[in-house]
């Protein structure tokens, strides 16, 4: 065993690195939460721009967003899983969050029929 896991084994360094642990899953939980409502908050968007009043420009500024909402997911989700168990539940919300935004890609930047992209905006949106 190495001197630094020797000196972990005292009760008073476990319990102040694990104090350490808590608060930084914690300020992490409120930065992966601002995340999550950047995320819902696309639906909005989508809603405003890309079905009232759609242009290229809007589709290429959505695919931008989306991009970038990808990257910091992707840097989320490998930051929650160093945390382990203690995020676990915010792990599986980015996780989905993050197959939210790829459905959202397929759907307005992929190859999906106009049929389908109807259907789905029927049952994601309410739209007749």
């Amino acid at each position: 065993m190495s001197t630094a896991q020797e000196l972990m084994q005292s009760p008073l360094a476990r319990e102040l690195v694990g104090n350490l642990q808590h608060r930084l899953v914690r300020q992490f939980g409120v930065q992966a939460a601002d995340w999550l409502d950047t995320c819902r908050e696309l639906t909005n968007w989508e809603d405003l721009h890309l079905i009232e009043s759609p242009s290229p420009q809007r589709f290429a500024e959505h695919a931008a967003m989306l991009d970038e909402l990808e990257r910091f997911g992707r840097w989320l989700e490998s930051a929650a899983s160093e945390f382990g168990a203690e995020a676990a539940t915010l792990s599986e919300q980015i996780q989905l969050s993050l197959q939210d935004l790829h459905d959202s890609r397929a759907m307005w930047h992929g190859s999906v029929a106009p049929a389908r992209k109807k259907e789905i905006l029927r049952d994601c949106f309410n739209e007749p």
